[in-house]
């Protein structure tokens, strides 16, 4: 009798593990090395921009995406619309963080040929970042059939009154 309460308030939460991973993937790429000017000692980052003295501006938009992201994935198992919530927060987030590095590009100054481009120094965080994008876009989409799925089986064996 006293597992009832229990059991309900358990429901509650229920983490969508793969969403909050992707998330926090997502966070990682945003903070490391995307690339470097010529011989510049800093590269270009999400890190870099929120270190500014400015306060970095718009671009901490990005990490309100990613923290709506992660509290979308601690309700998303059981609810359609927390798993909604994370897929815009996925889509708001790819949105934002590929303004911030197209922007980084620009500062870079116009190239007179391709080479300049594909001759920079790289580091691994956009290909994180485009990893954990692409994950929390899928655990987002996995996460809304989920729900639908569950309701259709609760509706198939709800006796009928």
């Amino acid at each position: 009798m006293s597992t009832t309460p229990q059991t309900s308030s358990l429901r509650l939460v229920a983490v969508d593990t793969g969403m909050l991973v992707a998330t926090l993937v997502t966070l990682v790429g945003y903070l490391m090395p995307w690339f470097k000017r010529n011989r510049a000692v800093w590269s270009f980052s999400g890190w870099e921009y929120a270190s500014l003295s400015s306060g970095g501006g718009w671009t901490l938009i990005t990490f309100a995406w990613l923290l709506l992201a992660a509290g979308a994935a601690l309700w998303a198992r059981r609810s359609v619309v927390a798993a909604m919530t994370g897929m815009v927060a996925a889509v708001g987030t790819l949105v934002n963080a590929l303004a911030v590095v197209a922007a980084s590009f620009a500062m870079l100054g116009e190239q007179s040929s391709l080479n300049a481009v594909a001759e920079r120094s790289f580091g691994v965080g956009l290909p994180i970042m485009a990893a954990g994008i692409g994950l929390l876009l899928a655990t987002s989409c996995r996460a809304i059939v989920r729900c639908h799925l569950a309701e259709a089986a609760e509706d198939r064996y709800e006796p009928s009154v």
